[in-house]
């Protein structure tokens, strides 16, 4: 009998062994509660958002970089992580300032595809980092997809701790600056001269 016990007991400590490790001690964020002021759209109609992540964006592991050590390597924290892949994150902060797929917004419409090259906090030093948010924008033409107009941004926020907490707070500034950079570049396509900016109305369907 005791024998028998004994084989019970290390056939339920080896069922143990297959299950998924656990998350209890991981600290998942997202940017928190977004500003909720009605934004007027812009002049150019967007029909959709879309950002797409480098094949190393795609997890919603936190990455960070030591820049002062190993500037080639990329690592995550253990025990922090998004809620989501940053694309889905900053694709959210951006449909809703930009109001893309505003019931208003006439048929068609222009796409603006986001390509997310970085999303990461870079330690300069152990005590000082920053969270660097890097990306192509290209504002599409309805249904051919042909590039209308094409901008490199980047933006960089320095972390007010040297943790993950801090990257969360230095990215979501990040992501709330890459919003009104590529609103106040929009704008600025919409200003252009008549026959320009006239051009790029009737392309999206305005």
């Amino acid at each position: 009998m005791p024998r028998l016990l004994l084989l019970l007991l290390l056939s339920a400590l080896g069922g143990c062994t297959a299950l998924p490790p656990s998350t209890a001690g991981v600290a998942v964020h997202d940017f928190g509660p977004l500003e909720a002021a009605t934004l007027i759209p812009v002049g150019l109609p967007l029909r959709n958002v879309e950002v797409v992540p480098a094949p190393w964006l795609a997890s919603n592991v936190m990455a960070y970089r030591l820049v002062y050590a190993q500037s080639t390597r990329r690592q995550a924290f253990k025990d922090s992580r998004w809620a989501a892949q940053p694309a889905q994150l900053v694709e959210l902060v951006l449909k809703r300032a930009l109001r893309a797929g505003d019931p208003a917004t006439p048929a068609g419409g222009c796409r603006l595809r986001v390509d997310l090259d970085e999303f990461t906090q870079r330690f300069d030093s152990p005590q000082l980092s920053r969270g660097v948010i890097e990306a192509r924008v290209t504002l599409l033409a309805p249904r051919t997809e042909q590039p209308l107009a094409v901008r490199a941004f980047a933006v960089d926020h320095e972390a007010p701790t040297a943790d993950a907490a801090g990257g969360v707070i230095a990215l979501r500034a990040g992501a709330l600056q890459l919003k009104s950079d590529i609103r106040s570049w929009l704008e600025g396509l919409d200003a252009a001269p008549p026959g320009v900016a006239g051009s790029l109305r009737i392309r999206c369907g305005s």
